[in-house]
């Protein structure tokens, strides 16, 4: 009768654990849709542009208003604090350069923007290919806005690639586009270049974080006993920060380690303590270890990691899954003692900017550093060069996004913006 007592017991505990398991994977069901590496994604809804859609209309907002009107630009009378660079190809017919743009200056204090030096470069041979050429608001809004060196031997390569137009083509041809932008931004001598593909969407505030993030990173490297750094990114792909199959011997040995600890700590408990004998018997144990701490091992998995484990605020070391090449900020010296040389030397054909640069980097043991959260996120779905072409340029399953990035909150950005704002007038006062 005892036996059958305990048994009823067993049952009824396991009932138990099964209901309260039920509850916690609804849970999770519900937060972690938007974790590309877990069982609870729902891309239909991961992928919604809740915050990039705000940032877009404010962006054409103030694009529209840059047509017509003088806006803020860098005073010249100044060394920038950051130079951006950013290369645009025509997508036939669409482009979304307009809003990248757009949201990048808008919100700027005249403050802000007087100390950035902004380059759009139109990267054909001839510039009037490009759905944007000799735009009004593309005039009012860039500081620059150059085109290929005049030698002929250049031009001839560069009308070559444009010709040939496949991968090979394109991965050379870029390496000259970016020579262009940091030779451009390197005749202003700013502190920091910061390279920006031409579709993405700022988040209100870039700029202020980014310069924390620097000077963050500036101080990390110092501790690690290096001068400099090469990059830090402001975008990488929340896809690729999941259960890497690279690292699963050390997901067996955590999970192998969490069942040894639970084994020694429960059979210690009945062998220490003579009342625990009665309700930790080895069927309790057997079921514990054998089926229960199983189960939420596996459930904690299926979650995901950036759900389970998300990546604090902060700069983080990103040596590895940090792709793509959408935003980096480089300090000036890595630009002229590496990067230029490095893109105008080169005969690579065989790898795109972001693979060729993260290739050279792991060569030399160069820092790479990433700010947590992003500062912009990737909007195009169209490519530049054929890959992955949408018509619409609508989203795809392929293409580099953070999910994380759609769920900042306009209102508290924006008073964090003011704040800084606020913070920085009151020091130039001081100062004056």
């Amino acid at each position: 009768m005892l036996a059958n007592f305990h048994n009823r017991g067993i049952v009824s505990f396991f009932l138990g654990f099964l209901l309260c398991y039920a509850v916690v994977a609804a849970y999770l069901r519900s937060k972690c849709y938007r974790d590309p590496s877990s069982v609870f994604f729902k891309p239909e809804s991961a992928r919604v542009l809740t915050y990039s859609s705000f940032r877009k209309a404010q962006a054409q907002k103030f694009g529209d208003l840059a047509a017509s009107h003088a806006v803020a630009k860098w005073a010249n009378s100044t060394t920038p604090d950051l130079c951006i660079g950013v290369a645009s190809v025509s997508r036939h017919g669409f482009s979304y350069l307009k809003e990248t743009l757009g949201s990048i200056l808008e919100g700027l204090d005249r403050l802000e923007r007087e100390r950035i030096y902004l380059v759009v470069f139109l990267a054909h041979t001839d510039q009037s290919q490009h759905e944007d050429f000799h735009q009004p608001w593309l005039l009012n809004m860039a500081d620059n806005l150059p085109n290929y060196p005049s030698d002929l031997e250049t031009l001839d390569l560069v009308r070559q690639l444009e010709i040939d137009g496949n991968y090979e083509a394109h991965a050379r041809k870029q390496k000259i586009d970016y020579s262009v932008l940091l030779d451009e931004c390197a005749k202003v001598h700013p502190k920091y270049t910061m390279t920006l593909e031409d579709d993405v969407i700022a988040l209100d505030g870039w700029y202020h974080r980014a310069l924390s993030a620097l000077q963050t990173a500036t101080r990390k490297t110092r501790e690690l006993g290096q001068d400099n750094f090469l990059y830090l990114r402001v975008f990488y792909d929340g896809r690729l920060l999941g259960w890497n199959s690279e690292e699963w011997p050390l997901y067996v040995e955590s999970s192998v380690a969490v069942l040894i600890v639970e084994v020694i700590v429960l059979v210690a408990l009945r062998w220490r303590i003579a009342a625990m004998r009665k309700f930790l018997t080895l069927p309790v144990i057997l079921l514990l270890c054998g089926v229960c701490t199983p189960m939420l091992i596996g459930l904690f998995f299926a979650a995901g990691r950036n759900c389970m484990m998300p990546k604090t605020p902060g700069v983080h070391l990103m040596h590895q899954y940090g792709c793509c090449a959408q935003g980096l900020v480089f300090p000036q010296r890595q630009v002229l003692d590496h990067l230029l040389p490095l893109y105008r030397n080169t005969q690579d054909d065989h790898a795109a900017v972001d693979t060729f640069l993260e290739d050279w980097a792991n060569n030399h043991d160069s820092l790479r550093w990433a700010v947590t959260p992003v500062l912009i996120q990737h909007v195009g779905g169209k490519s530049s060069h054929g890959a992955g072409d949408q018509e619409s340029g609508s989203l795809t399953d392929d293409m580099p996004f953070d999910y994380s990035f759609e769920m900042n909150d306009p209102i508290e950005l924006a008073k964090e913006h003011r704040a800084w704002i606020a913070e920085m007038r009151e020091m130039s006062s001081k100062q004056a």
